[in-house]
């Protein structure tokens, strides 16, 4: 009777961990199934994982590549991303995704093509160019405002006036704080016909024309000319991406935000229309590579037609050389409008 009671005992303990044992290894018997689609997004490849395990088990994952410049932000992450880098032509990769629950293990390899590297893209402004013009120069001409003296946050039109003649000559030795001086120089903001009193002062040819588009600009821009704006940057839309050199980088919350920049070329991408600018009201914000946010800053059609339609709708069209008045008008008759 008591060898019966051990025995007994012995198989109450025993068998309950033979049958877990067998349990745990029927659930982990099913191999995970590796898979994954991945996206361009202009400037980068996101790849998003589409693994299971018909298990349920928590997988690890490990992306590779066969090409060594494909470098992931984390090669052990469930959705990485890499950066497209300098690439004069578009290129085959394969990248491999191995999925593991810690036993078993699954592969799959895919082969993707890295896009050549263009400034649509690393600027973000699309994939495909079709059309466009810059009437930039071999030097440098730009003007961060933050570095006008005293009233620098009312002095994007003394810095725009500046870069805008610097554009036409090089030599110019006067600063944006020169300008300020010589119209409300104890501050506010300046007015449009501010600009245009200060380009006659200097004999930079110069006109005024309306905007019944803001793409009637592009008619002055392949004329070689440049444009300086005075616009609402209300209805500019906010960046959705700080490494972009895409639409408006600082804060104008509310209406009534004026404000002048330079306008010197445009692009075509996507069938979308870009205006390349450069946009005083840096100060001192920079992207990863160090160069001041309102470089060749670029703000997109609809946008600026509603930012100039809302607040001036005209055009001081800059020339290196003289214009036939053709489209212009008197500035003496028209209403003049401010900007920060």
């Amino acid at each position: 009777m008591k060898l019966f009671y051990k025995l007994t005992v012995l198989i109450t303990i025993v068998f309950p961990l033979v049958f877990s044992c067998t349990e745990d290894k029927e659930k982990h018997n099913h191999e995970p199934i590796a898979d994954y689609t991945y996206t361009d997004e202009i400037d980068r490849i996101e790849f998003h994982n589409g693994s299971s395990d018909p298990d349920g088990d928590a997988l690890i994952y490990r992306w590779n590549s066969d090409w060594d410049a494909v470098v992931f932000d984390d090669p052990y992450a469930e959705n990485p991303v890499f950066y497209l880098f300098e690439l004069a032509e578009p290129r085959q990769a394969n990248i491999e995704l191995t999925v593991s629950d810690g036993d078993l293990s699954d592969i799959i390899s895919k082969g993707i093509t890295i896009p050549k590297t263009t400034v649509e893209r690393l600027y973000g402004l699309g994939r495909e160019y079709t059309d466009g013009e810059s009437n930039n120069t071999g030097y440098y001409w730009y003007i961060d405002q933050m570095n006008t003296g005293l009233h620098a946050y009312n002095n994007c039109g003394p810095a725009s006036v500046t870069m805008a003649i610097k554009w036409v000559n090089e030599s110019f030795d006067k600063t944006a704080e020169d300008a300020r001086n010589t119209y409300r120089s104890d501050g506010g903001w300046w007015y449009t016909n501010d600009i245009i009193n200060y380009l006659n002062m200097y004999a930079i040819n110069n006109k005024t024309i309306s905007l019944p588009h803001v793409d009637s600009l592009q008619y002055e821009i392949h004329s070689g000319h440049i444009a300086i704006l005075c616009l609402d940057m209300f209805y500019i839309r906010k960046e959705q991406n700080v490494r972009w050199h895409v639409d408006k980088f600082y804060s104008a919350e509310e209406e009534g935000w004026g404000h002048f920049i330079v306008i010197k070329g445009y692009k075509v991408v996507d069938g979308e229309i870009f205006y390349e600018s450069y946009d005083p009201y840096s100060f001192g914000k920079k992207y990863l590579n160090d160069t001041l946010k309102g470089l060749d800053r670029y703000y997109r059609s609809e946008d600026l037609n509603n930012a100039v339609i809302n607040w001036w709708a005209y055009a001081i069209i800059v020339s290196r050389s003289s214009m036939k008045n053709t489209g212009g008008v008197n500035p003496g008759t028209i209403k003049h409008k401010p900007g920060l």
